[in-house]
């Protein structure tokens, strides 16, 4: 850092605006590297926004158009939906159940009668203790119960010690596999048990019976008792500590008794994978927009601006400016390029799938009622008949059809296999590859070079600030030349000062 500099005294120059403009013809190469370095970095940004997107096709859409089960759902419709839900896995049986909900789950709850002391119970007259002195601070032991009481839960033990307190006592007692609290206000404790069906019952028990009496959790308190759930179905009984049975591929929540049987009817989830066919088209076409929109942008004469030039201008106009600027970054890329072409390619061939009897028959996404527009479309996908595609809903939707009539040929065509991969299954594999990790090239899940664009931003940064110490070193020198003139102008006024006082002028 330059020291504060003294110029132009003797010359009455302006000195610093003279360096400022000799440097300035040396500084254009540095704001060059700074301007390349910026269309680099907003290069990346670009890369970056499309990069998640292309990651978060491949990880929801495109996955789940690989995938088999996406094309083995069942739907499930339930005869009285306020008695049960029902969901269906893939191995439930087409046709339909029967059940009867006999019994719900419950926990087990315990309400405490009205603490007692010494066997006298609480009330507002003059006792040792009234009902409103009782707090969460009251210690067991005045109220008459001996150190070294042990209480058990299921067998768990808590014992009573000098400093046990109301509170401490219902802490203790959660944690021997139950809930407690004392409420003051109500002069009672609560009890219940943390989960439900019988085998999460309690039993509270106490090595002194008045004990129990005193903290009203003995023959007085109001004990519900835990309950299993009891189903019946296709006429075989069921019991379960929750009321969600996991039956033959279903998935049954029970929500209350019925008094006759239920019917639940399971079929093939044609609507469900139509939608996510749909949903994959959608996103799809959304992100070969945005692919294309970036490869084939023209570029534009607007540059990055230095920082001097940036002040001139206001915050809108800064942004409009880079936003032309930042055009066309991507235009060509031959990633992009590749990607696009590798992608229509898997989702233009066709898929061999063996028949019943043996004979093989081709599936395109086209023979599945998914085409391509035109041209001008660059590979945009559309399902003929859909409501929403408004170039092709007048057609026959021979997707939905193709669903009904021929569901197990999804599985192939679009899922497959290891060995033998669909359609979908290869577009996945593609992604998968070009976001697999390249050792010093880029990162995991990344399908753009970003390493080496890291290195070459850093390169950048050592180029502008070597660029940096030699506009210093060049901004010293004419700094030590014009003092130098200075200092001889200096002297040389010094001495005609001298003489014209010699010579008494």
């Amino acid at each position: 850092m330059a020291g504060i500099r003294m110029t132009g005294l003797a010359s009455g120059m302006d000195t610093e605006s003279m360096v400022a403009e000799l440097v300035k013809a040396s500084s254009v190469k540095v704001d060059e590297v700074r301007k390349e370095k910026q269309r680099l970095e907003w290069k990346q940004e670009a890369w970056q926004d499309l990069n998640t997107k292309i990651y978060d096709f491949f990880k929801n859409e495109l996955s789940a158009l690989k995938t088999n089960s996406t094309y083995r759902g069942k739907s499930a419709k339930v005869s009285d939906e306020s008695k049960a839900s029902v969901t269906a896995k893939a191995n439930a049986a087409n046709g339909t159940h029967t059940f009867t909900v006999k019994q719900l789950a419950s926990s087990a709850y315990l309400t405490g009668a009205n603490i007692k002391a010494a066997g006298k119970t609480f009330t507002n007259g003059d006792t040792e203790f009234t009902s409103a002195d009782i707090k969460g601070s009251t210690k067991l032991a005045d109220l008459g119960i001996a150190v070294g009481t042990s209480f058990s839960v299921n067998g768990k033990e808590f014992v009573v010690d000098d400093d046990t307190t109301m509170d401490s006592f219902a802490a203790g007692l959660s944690k021997l596999g139950v809930s407690a609290s004392f409420d003051a206000k109500q002069g009672r404790f609560y009890v219940n048990s943390i989960g439900s069906g019988a085998a999460n019952d309690f039993t509270i028990t106490s090595t002194n019976a008045e004990a129990l009496e005193i903290l009203g959790l003995g023959s007085e308190a109001t004990k519900i008792d835990a309950k299993d759930a009891i189903m019946e179905y296709n006429g075989v009984e069921y019991t379960n500590s929750n009321n969600t049975f996991d039956i033959n591929g279903l998935t049954i929540t029970a929500k209350a008794v019925s008094d006759s049987p239920m019917t639940i009817e399971i079929s093939t989830d044609t609507q469900g994978t139509y939608d996510k066919i749909k949903n994959f088209v959608k996103k799809y076409n959304e992100l070969i927009d945005e692919m294309n929109k970036l490869y084939d942008e023209k570029t534009t004469d607007y540059d990055p601006l230095t920082e001097e030039e940036k002040a001139h201008l206001s915050d809108t106009q800064l942004e409009k400016w880079e936003e032309k600027a930042k055009q066309g970054l991507l235009r060509r890329d031959s990633t992009i390029g590749s990607l696009l072409s590798s992608m229509r390619s898997i989702l233009n061939q066709s898929i061999t799938v063996t028949n019943d009897d043996g004979t093989t028959s081709k599936y395109s996404l086209a023979s599945l009622g998914i085409v391509t527009g035109d041209y001008s479309e660059k590979g945009k996908l559309h399902i003929l008949g859909d409501e929403d595609d408004p170039l092709y809903s007048s057609e026959p939707n021979k997707l939905k059809q193709m669903l009904e009539e021929k569901p197990d040929i999804f599985d192939d065509v679009l899922a497959g296999t290891t060995e033998k991969k669909g359609i979908g299954f290869q577009l996945y594999s593609k992604l998968s590859d070009a976001m697999s990790l390249k050792v010093g090239r880029s990162s995991a899940f990344t399908v753009y070079d970003n390493l080496s664009m890291d290195d070459d931003i850093d390169d950048y940064d050592d180029e502008i600030e070597k660029w940096e110490e030699k506009l210093q070193k060049i901004e010293d020198k004419y700094y030590d030349q014009f003092a130098a003139m200075e200092a001889a102008m200096a002297k040389l006024q010094s001495q005609q000062s001298y003489l014209a006082s010699l010579m008494g002028m």
